[in-house]
């Protein structure tokens, strides 16, 4: 879910409690926490955390700025909310404006204190807060949605020594960590380059009109088919692609959506989802700003 908004500064007090093995510098991996992934109806994905004692789901969201937490939650949570003048604009375009502190809160063996979290009234059912690129961007994040794991690894690890799930080809795609923690890399769509945005907490993977002109699509093309829209605003549409490209490893037939150029924030005319995200295996290596990719089923 890429959000947009007003937030000045960074709203995370966090301080997790690291496992004592994974205190010192070493060339291999050491894994803080091994969370099981539940994907929700419309495809997108949560991992259980457990806040002040309570068990809750949380959705992993590469496109998101801050934490939130839904509003009946904090309500049972008794947690208290304030004010705050950075707001945030939430997915479905309302503004969030009240914030809380997560007094305790943990992911597996990662046990953090004081993480201030937005107040959100409209999250997807089944989804009772988000994990954010503010919480994220400390740890190496692996992603496997096709065996569902979710695991959080410490960045002191050797250079390009972290896939550990095949002894087959993968790619080292360089990253662009941007100031809110999101993710931006190059891919090739139909043969058109383009800079992408990596949002995990997006159902739909997107062009923007202006790119799929650059591909060579038009309004008038006839596969291009209305899906939304038809006197609104901001349009959709399918087309039937035919590939794109992480610099080796391929998705083919990839399922698109051409949106008005509007949609998009700005500087982006393209938002890779989870509909092609789980298509592949990924480890964000935030500290190393590279993104390792394998198929989903390589082993």
């Amino acid at each position: 879910m890429t959000r947009r908004g007003l937030l000045c500064g960074v709203l995370l007090t966090l301080a997790f409690v690291l496992p004592a093995q994974a205190q010192g510098q070493q060339c291999g991996l050491d894994r803080f926490s091994d969370l099981p992934i539940t994907t929700i109806p419309d495809g997108r994905f949560t991992v259980p955390a457990v806040l002040n004692g309570r068990k809750l789901d949380f959705l992993v969201d590469t496109g998101g700025v801050a934490a939130t937490i839904e509003r009946e939650q904090a309500f049972n949570l008794h947690l208290p909310t304030n004010y705050t003048p950075r707001t945030l604009k939430g997915v479905a375009g309302n503004n969030l404006i009240y914030v809380t502190t997560l007094e305790t809160f943990s992911l597996g063996r990662l046990q953090g204190t004081n993480l201030a979290a937005y107040i959100d009234n409209r999250l997807p059912a089944g989804v009772d807060g988000t994990l954010s690129p503010d919480m994220m961007r400390h740890y190496d994040v692996d992603i496997d949605l096709l065996r569902g794991t979710l695991s959080l690894f410490s960045q002191k690890h050797c250079v390009g020594k972290v896939v550990y799930w095949t002894k087959s080809g993968y790619v080292a795609l360089p990253m662009e960590v941007e100031s809110d923690g999101h993710i931006r890399v190059r891919v090739t769509v139909d043969g058109v380059k383009v800079t992408a945005l990596l949002d995990t907490g997006a159902r739909h993977s997107i062009v923007s009109m202006s790119l799929a002109k650059k591909i060579g699509v038009s309004e008038n093309s006839p596969d291009l088919k209305l899906v939304h829209g038809s006197t609104d605003q901001y349009k959709s549409y399918d087309y039937p692609f035919k590939l794109l490209d992480f610099d080796g490893i391929a998705v083919s037939k990839p399922r698109l959506q051409v949106v008005s150029d509007d949609y998009l924030p700005r500087g982006i005319d393209m938002l890779v989802g989870v509909s092609i995200l789980r298509r592949l295996h990924l480890y964000i290596a935030y500290g190393e700003e590279k993104l390792y990719i394998t198929p989903a089923g390589a082993n």
